[in-house]
């Protein structure tokens, strides 16, 4: 069975990308090209291989979850480091039970088999760099001070020719109940 590689992110606002842009940009000249560096700012939820016919499974699945989630007023606010060489804006502690949470749902909802699940939330600038560029990468920025509404999740298809996760379908929370909460209520 023929199946390509999927992605399932927190998006955030155009606003925060093209922050998060400068500060990959401004890193790329510091240290030259690095992993990630091309990426459109994103929160990995997960990673994982899909055939047409499951993203299509999939893809309802995720719609129905999303509609009873309630936006998160997310702050990034510290930079922090993971010993694989990853360089990353920390999600502040208020929001980060709660995407935690939704990621949990998304989970169990969908029970990917084999799949890279991402269970500390962070926004990602840099990966795989060696303890030098991390050092380069603290030493040239400030504290961060960056804030979204986390609104929405994207579902993304790796372009194997650009070697960059291309978004398929977006998928906004909607705050609505759940139709099983509503109807367990009744009786």
């Amino acid at each position: 069975m023929y199946s390509d590689k999927y992605s399932l992110c927190f998006q955030p606002d155009e606003v925060l990308i093209e922050q998060v842009k400068t500060l990959k940009l401004q890193l790329g000249e510091a240290i030259g090209w690095y992993n990630s560096k091309n990426s459109l700012a994103h929160l990995t939820i997960a990673e994982f291989q899909a055939s047409e016919a499951d993203i299509q499974r999939m893809q309802q699945q995720i719609q129905r979850c999303c509609t009873s989630f309630t936006p998160v007023e997310t702050y990034l606010t510290e930079f922090g480091t993971y010993p694989n060489g990853t360089f990353f804006l920390a999600v502040d502690a208020i929001a980060k039970p709660q995407l935690r949470e939704y990621a949990q749902k998304l989970f169990q909802t969908l029970q990917l088999k084999k799949a890279y699940k991402c269970t500390d939330p962070h926004l990602s600038i840099g990966r795989k760099l060696d303890p030098y560029k991390i050092q380069q990468a603290y030493a040239l920025f400030e504290q961060p001070d960056l804030h979204f509404t986390c609104n929405q999740i994207v579902l993304r298809r790796l372009n194997t020719q650009r070697r960059q996760f291309d978004i398929l379908s977006t998928y906004p929370f909607l705050s609505q109940p759940l139709i099983e909460d509503t109807q367990l209520t009744l009786f």
